[in-house]
């Protein structure tokens, strides 16, 4: 007997459905590409259980006929290509033919019909792919289509679907990814009877992402227009103050596909070199548009990647779009004196700058010069603006008189009060760590001598590495140490922080931070670790729930609990250019001793480098 055999039917549609279908939104992804393709201008699309009992997308597109609806959920059936040579020049959304059937192949599937020359539709049942019955129905002209208990007959898949709120996440995501692509076209989601997104047609660009992401970060978006040797770049970026902690805000577009590229992300993070700590990534919405025959999209199951047929062309495009944006924009981070915090003034206004500028002249005014090399106190309109650690900029601003200027930079000292300089051989502040020696360099780096030689540290990495352990211990004996808010912090949230936020409660709770969601947009924070008073309670809440949304279903509790406390204890601790004083040099120096895995901080990164005497003695040929 031959070993090899041709699969069922059955299951090569099920081997196709794992290919495409990942989980209910994947199906959304499919119905509503379909909708799109049929030249739909509303589209619905209803959930329970997170898609797992029910998935309905109606439309009101062109709609199929009987002798469709059943070619339809047949395996390669299509009305989108009709010959090889359409490969290459792919105009819609779908066009394998794969998704009916791996649908039916893993479902319970049911379609209503109906075209607009028919005075009547259709309707058919699909279950397990046994066709069970096919007849005329009555129903206006579009589609219905529902999807009842995925993975019924695959109890594997069913057991590996994540918790209903981060199913709910995913649709959430998807159905925005294609709103933003599709702007002429209505949307409408309704998860368990109750209406999420209600989003009007023919909107722009700016109005549907105030819409999906809230009317704060639309209205300080920066447009991006090009257009130029056949790709047309249109969209908006944020200003690198709005910068995030993932790069899944970045939402990419090719004639209405969202697509993941990383020629196209390399353009996005190089445009922003320079302009945002290397860790952050930026917050862009570029919609390409490009003739067909010059890029291949049938190279992903998921149709997510696509092939350029001239890859630097679009990076090089991509990239100067934003740069020469960016050189006639106005990116510097202005004080809102109402909120303590910051925003970036890119529609540029003289008069509203003027009074930028006398607000900052005032609140630098308003600092307390302190003794050189310890914290500045700063209060400002009643507020404390202290930083934790700090000293001003090493360079005075434009609108700072120079004698403020003066008396802040140099610890009180001015021209006519000259500073002290130390005629010892040793500076004067030089702090004894155990016995050895040790100063700051470049606001970064702690030089110590020890009993060989010397050792160079990485502060914010030590510090770091320190106050992770410190986190770790404490969260092992009960959940970290918080305080309530006097008035609790908001942040604008989308419906995937809001399923996240949900599904993540205990965990938050372990960490001390108790938020909820206000509203249908909002979420307020009510109670913060007290390890981290000094960070800014909304702003990692948002970095927060962007890591949480990148776990997988394999991430273990472990390494997201390990993910989190990284996060928090990279906040929390010194950065470089933070001035320290002596005791906060000394006290750094001796906590090294006391953790384990000193030598490296959280990400891998080492903290300490040493040099020994005979290694000094050889470079300065002393032997």
């Amino acid at each position: 007997m031959s070993r090899i055999q041709i699969l069922p039917d059955l299951l090569v549609n099920k081997i196709a459905a794992g290919e495409v279908i990942e989980r209910p939104a994947s199906i959304v992804k499919e119905l509503v590409e379909n909708a799109l393709d049929a030249g739909s201008s509303q589209i619905s699309v209803t959930i329970e259980d997170g898609g797992k009992r029910l998935i309905r997308v109606v439309d009101d597109g062109i709609g199929m006929s009987a002798e469709d609806l059943r070619l339809a959920v047949t395996p390669h059936a299509t009305s989108k290509i009709t010959c090889e040579d359409d490969l290459f020049k792919i105009a819609t959304l779908g066009f394998r033919g794969e998704a009916l059937a791996s649908i039916g192949a893993v479902s319970r599937l049911h379609i209503t019909s109906r075209t607009r020359d028919e005075i009547e539709g259709n309707e058919i049942v699909v279950s397990a792919k046994h066709l069970e019955t096919t007849q005329a129905a009555g129903c206006r002209v579009g589609t219905n289509i529902e999807v009842r208990d995925l993975f019924f007959n695959v109890p594997a898949r069913r057991k590996f679907m994540r918790a209903t709120a981060t199913e709910v996440g995913h649709i959430n995501e998807q159905l925005a990814r294609m709103a933003l692509g599709h702007r002429s076209v209505g949307f409408e989601l309704t998860n368990n009877k109750r209406t999420t997104h209600r989003l009007a047609a023919e909107s722009t660009i700016r109005e549907r992402i105030g819409a999906l992401y809230g009317a704060d970060l639309a209205e300080e978006l920066i447009p991006i227009e090009r257009d130029e040797r056949g790709l047309r770049i249109e969209g908006y970026v944020a200003p690198p103050a709005r910068s995030r902690s993932t790069a899944s805000w970045q939402y990419v577009f090719l004639n209405g596909r969202y697509i993941r590229d990383r020629s196209v992300q390399h353009a996005i993070r190089e445009a922003y070199r320079g302009l945002m700590e290397h860790q952050r990534f930026p917050v862009a919405f570029l919609f390409l548009t490009m003739d067909p025959q010059l890029v291949d999209v049938n190279v992903h199951p998921c149709k997510l990647e696509v092939r350029w047929q001239n890859t630097q062309l679009v990076h090089s495009q991509v990239l100067s779009a934003l740069r020469d944006k960016f050189l006639t924009s106005d990116l510097s981070p202005a004080l809102r004196a109402d909120a303590g915090s910051t925003s970036t003034r890119t529609d540029f206004d003289p008069t509203k700058a003027a009074e930028v500028r006398r607000e900052a002249a005032e609140f630098y005014k308003g600092l307390v010069p302190s003794p050189m090399g310890s914290p500045i106190q700063a209060t400002y309109e009643g507020r404390d603006f202290s930083p934790s650690i700090g000293t001003p900029p090493s360079t005075r601003p434009s609108d700072i008189r120079s004698d403020v200027w003066d008396a802040l930079h140099n610890g009180g000292q001015t021209e006519e009060n000259p500073p002290r300089i130390p005629t010892d051989d040793v500076p004067a502040e030089l702090p004894q760590i155990k016995g050895y020696r040790a100063l700051q360099v470049h606001n970064s780096y702690l030089v110590a001598e020890t009993s060989d030689g010397l050792v160079i540290i990485d502060q914010h990495a030590l510090h770091e590495r320190i106050m992770y352990e410190r986190l770790k211990a404490q969260i092992t004996d009960g959940p970290l140490e918080s305080q309530r808010l006097l008035m609790p912090e908001t942040l604008t949230a989308s419906a995937t922080d809001m399923a996240l936020l949900q599904e993540h409660e205990p965990l938050l709770l372990k960490l001390g931070v108790e938020a909820n969601a206000f509203g249908e947009d909002q979420i307020a924070v009510h109670a913060f670790p007290s390890l981290l008073k000094d960070i800014d309670a909304a702003a990692f809440m948002r970095d927060l729930l962007d890591r949480l949304g990148e776990q997988h279903a394999q991430t273990s509790a472990e390494e997201v609990i390990h993910e989190v406390l990284d996060m928090m204890s990279c906040k929390a601790a010194v950065k470089a250019g933070d001035s320290l004083t002596t005791e906060e040099i000394a006290t750094l120096i001796d906590q090294k001793g006391e953790i384990e895995k000193s030598s490296n901080c959280p990400h891998g990164r080492p903290t300490t480098l040493s040099l020994s005497v005979d290694e000094l003695e050889k470079q300065f040929k002393r032997k």
